[in-house]
């Protein structure tokens, strides 16, 4: 069953394992990478590699190795490939073990390859040596190079070298951090580079950390001299394919019919394009840069996230509205490299500049002038207009969840309520998504799911409005029987039941956040409003409720009131992050600390009755 994506609630709140815990699965023993680059680009690679398995759980996981390849444009040769056991005993990899499979899966189809090298008698202390030669034939960008390697700070490396010899007739940029080295030889046709770098200590994973091409030691290599000359190689890639053809204008009239102004035309574009054209990723030859013509996307009805860019652009330019590409990093990457690489790119989406506004039409569930977390905050090649941009960051008041659950409590300690939630923003979409995934599953399990983190029991039902239908608000409504929280009749004490409503304020204060992080990391804006009605039986006396709480620090507030009247007790919680930037680092470790103390104590808050 699908569950909330609960990357704009939990990412405050994760303890990582303890360093001292911590132990890396492998080692890079010896890795030296030697590269000579074409004056058009390609280049020949020879790669050598020594890793020592370190956990039992590697020898599962890392006894394989796996090389991904363009099979249209590469060929990989295994030169030698051999366990070396601790005695010294080498035990060579029969050419039986090593596999060539294809790419894709799913909803791709790719010419990616893949070499598969499985490694005889694999245990504890054993290390997998590899030696391969890499010919790239065309580049992904006709006449350029772009190289990049990063250095997980989870892995220990003891001797990696990187050996670069570049054509002077192509010019090449390199960039490092954390290594040593540079230009060791010139000559009149070749320049040679060596770097190394090693790295002893390691650091456990932390959750909601950022890509490694934010924070992490790299080697960056480029033949680009920027990135606006990136963003036209990609745009050169477009050419002729958002031609208007009669079929795609009489499409464009139609949608935008008695439509006279200029952001409605676009909505109506956009909400046809994002509903009707099925995400299928087809990375073939260089389709990983090169969309299709948006003709064929139209009598396709399918395309990845550059197919949906290209149709959309083309609606819009039979409406006469300008638009652009926009190279993004959908993921954890929240800056751009010095160099101008492929990484981190790995998403395109729409700009309109007249209305300053980008659009996503991938995201299936983002209702029109709404954008998924993972592109909000952002960095952008706008490739049509050769220029940078930067998408929005969240706003607290545009990403709302709002609940509010009444409970009648019967003279047993079991109770009856409903609950109507709606949400707004990216955090809408999450729940559109959620709805989504769970419209086929029985009602027996999702109200299981949504009562076992709260511990507690019982029936209900869930219902919502069509998550598919982006013109209307989505909400979520329920109705539910809960088994006995507490003892009945008193006297007794309780905590304030969830239901079945998210009770998103509760699972907050189940996650709690490590003192010690070592890399940025998501953070978001958003606000969570939860109200709770409870009856008591009349044969209840209700002797003491929960205090109020009004806390505020720097990004975070949060307010609790309780309120009885006779044997009712209305609750309100609030809470709002607000954070300008989506990264966060050491410096909001604290606030969190301090406001989770202070939402469990009111959450282990007790209503005392008898």
């Amino acid at each position: 069953m699908r569950l909330l994506k609960l990357s704009l609630i939990l990412s405050f709140f994760y303890a990582p394992m303890a360093w001292a815990d911590y132990k890396p699965a492998t080692t890079d023993e010896r890795s030296i990478e030697t590269t000579t680059v074409n004056a058009d680009g390609s280049s020949v690679s020879i790669y050598e590699s020594l890793t020592r398995i370190e956990t039992q759980a590697a020898v599962e996981e890392d006894g394989h190795i796996d090389i991904p390849y363009n099979g249209k444009t590469e060929t990989v040769q295994i030169l030698e490939a051999y366990t070396l056991q601790a005695d010294g005993k080498k035990i060579k990899v029969p050419q039986s073990s090593i596999r060539t499979t294809g790419g894709g899966g799913g909803n791709k189809f790719s010419e990616t390859k893949h070499k598969v090298l499985i490694y005889p008698d694999v245990k504890v202390g054993s290390q997998l040596y590899l030696k391969y030669r890499d010919e790239e034939r065309s580049p992904l960008y006709t006449g350029h190079y772009i190289s990049t390697q990063f250095f997980s700070p989870h892995f220990r490396y003891k001797d990696t070298q990187i050996n670069l010899i570049t054509n002077n007739k192509l010019p090449i940029q390199i960039d490092t951090k954390g290594m040593q080295g540079g230009l060791i030889k010139a000559t009149k046709t070749h320049k040679h580079y060596r770097y190394t770098f090693k790295q002893e200590q390691v650091l456990p994973p932390e959750d909601s950390q950022n890509a490694y091409s934010d924070f992490a030691p790299y080697f960056m290599a480029s033949s680009f001299k920027d990135h606006l000359e990136l963003g036209q190689a990609f745009q050169a890639g477009l050419k002729n394919k958002t031609n208007v053809t009669p079929e795609l204008q009489a499409l464009a009239d139609n949608l935008t019919a008695g439509l006279t102004d200029e952001k409605a035309q676009v909505e109506a574009l956009y909400q046809w394009v994002s509903k009707n054209i099925r995400y299928m990723a087809i990375y073939l030859s260089k389709g990983g840069v090169v969309p299709h013509s948006a003709q064929s996307i139209y009598k396709n009805r399918f395309g990845d996230c550059k197919d949906h860019v290209v149709l959309l652009e083309t609606l819009l330019k039979a409406k006469g509205i300008q638009s652009s590409t926009a190279l993004i990093n959908s993921r954890d990457a929240f800056s751009l490299p010095k160099l101008a690489v492929q990484t981190p790119f790995n998403h395109v989406i729409n700009y309109i500049p007249s209305l300053d506004l980008y659009l996503d039409s991938t995201a299936q569930f983002a209702p029109f002038g709404t954008l998924p977390t993972g592109v909000m905050d952002k960095p952008v090649v706008l490739t049509g207009i050769n220029r940078l941009g930067h998408t929005p960051a969240m706003q607290a008041k545009d990403n709302r969840m709002v609940s509010k659950v009444d409970i009648l409590i019967n003279e047993d300690g079991s109770m009856q309520g409903t609950s109507h939630t709606y949400a707004t923003g990216a955090v809408g979409i999450d729940y559109r998504s959620e709805g989504a995934g769970n419209l086929d599953y029985d009602d027996n399990d999702l109200v299981k799911s949504r009562l076992a983190p709260a511990n507690e029991t019982g029936t209900g039902k869930i219902t919502t409005t069509d998550p598919f239908d982006l013109s209307v608000p989505f909400e979520e409504k329920a109705t539910f029987t809960l088994d006995p929280a507490a003892n009945f009749p008193g006297p007794g004490a309780m905590t304030i039941p969830v239901g079945i409503a998210h009770g998103e304020i509760a699972r907050l204060g189940r996650y709690k956040l490590n003192a010690n992080l070592n890399f940025p990391y998501a953070c978001y804006a958003n606000v969570m409003e939860e109200r709770y009605n409870l009856t008591y039986p009349n044969t209840t006396k209700i002797t003491r409720i929960p205090a109020d709480v009004n806390y505020q620090n720097i990004s975070i507030s949060y307010q609790a009131s309780y309120k009885l009247t006779g044997n009712k007790l209305e609750v309100f919680r609030r809470y709002q992050s607000d954070n300008p930037s989506h990264v966060c680092g050491a410096e909001k470790v604290a606030d969190k600390q301090a406001f989770f103390k202070v939402l469990q104590r009111d959450l282990k808050g007790q209503v005392f009755y008898e």
